[in-house]
């Protein structure tokens, strides 16, 4: 080994060590770049604001803070099934530029990031005095995989619902879709997030999906549209789409341009596959409550000022009435 080669390995030690400084100073740090208006914003402030910047951007919400926000109070947490394999292929690279890596050490990584056993955080609660049963997707989870344990967890959520006879059912979708690592173990999730839904539904029981950013593969092309009502939680969300535009360009292969707006909330809107855009997530509360209330006929938990927006009261009963 010459000089030049010594030097090399000494300067490629500190280099990797530099960057592994700067990346834990990135996920600990106090400040977020916005990538709409390229403001840094300083996260309490994001905090109070509901992680959405002076522009309109929003942040990816922590699943906690999403149920603390649409929750009246308290609310009962229905924790993961702890039987499940998240890992049921045991896939290993055992060769090549990745030898050695093993997809079980990954999901061990998101669950002491995440404090979760699955990429669902789920709760039953009371949203506006109704009952409610939420199912939120963290990001940080593998990017909201859907795999078994997630499966799993779906299913059991869906259970506590319908034994619990709750109001309303609520999804905030953030998944990049079926966790490919597991194989056909995964892509059960698809016919089991259906059936789960059908009988959410036998029940009637009112449901909502809330598309929460980007939303994508087997999850979008699943349960997502099986909803009564699909809600987009702001103007910015992006990825709402089975498969991303340079995919979906290579399949069509350039017999049709993919428009610019595709997968996006105003595209997804002039498509017809979602039902309503919020300004801001800020809105989520109070819109599931009236559209809810509208549906059950609970006429004594018709909010105030949407009875204001009627001449009288009979009238806002009667035009519930014919809607629903």
């Amino acid at each position: 080994m010459n000089w030049l080669t010594g030097w090399q390995k000494k300067i490629g030690i500190k280099v990797k060590k530099l960057f592994k400084k700067q990346t834990s100073y990135k996920e600990t740090s106090d400040w977020k770049n916005c990538p709409q208006c390229k403001k840094i914003s300083y996260k309490p402030d994001l905090f109070s604001n509901s992680y959405i910047c002076e522009c309109s951007f929003h942040f990816d919400l922590p699943p906690k803070l999403r149920l603390d926000s649409l929750f009246d109070s308290e609310y009962e947490i229905i924790e993961a099934p702890d039987n499940i394999d998240p890992d049921p292929l045991n896939f290993e690279v055992k060769d090549g530029a990745r030898a050695g890596y093993k997809y079980i050490d990954k999901i061990k990584k998101y669950r002491k990031i995440t404090g979760q056993n699955t990429a669902l955080l789920c709760a039953l609660g009371k949203i506006s005095n109704l009952n409610a049963a939420v199912v939120c997707f963290n990001p940080k989870f593998g990017a909201g995989r859907f795999g078994p344990a997630e499966n799993e967890h779906f299913l059991k959520a869906t259970n506590f619902a319908i034994e619990k006879k709750v109001d309303i059912w609520v999804v905030i979708y953030q998944s990049s879709g079926i966790d490919v690592h597991t194989g056909v173990t995964g892509l059960y999730g698809m016919s089991k997030s259906i059936i789960a839904m059908n009988e959410i539904k036998k029940a009637k029981i009112p449901t909502f999906a809330v598309g929460a950013r980007a939303t994508a593969g087997g999850t979008y092309a699943s349960s997502f549209f099986m909803h009564d009502f699909i809600i987009i939680e702001s103007k910015c969300v992006e990825n709402l789409l089975f498969s991303g535009k340079r995919v979906t360009a290579n399949i069509l292969k350039g017999t049709d341009q993919i428009p610019d707006d595709f997968g996006r909330a105003d595209g997804v809107m002039k498509s017809g596959l979602a039902d309503i855009t919020l300004e801001n997530r800020k809105e989520l509360k109070d819109t599931v409550t009236k559209l809810a209330n509208i549906i059950l006929k609970k006429e004594k938990s018709i909010p105030e000022s949407l009875e204001e927006s009627h001449e009288s009261s009979k009238d806002f009963r009667k035009t519930a009435s014919i809607t629903s």
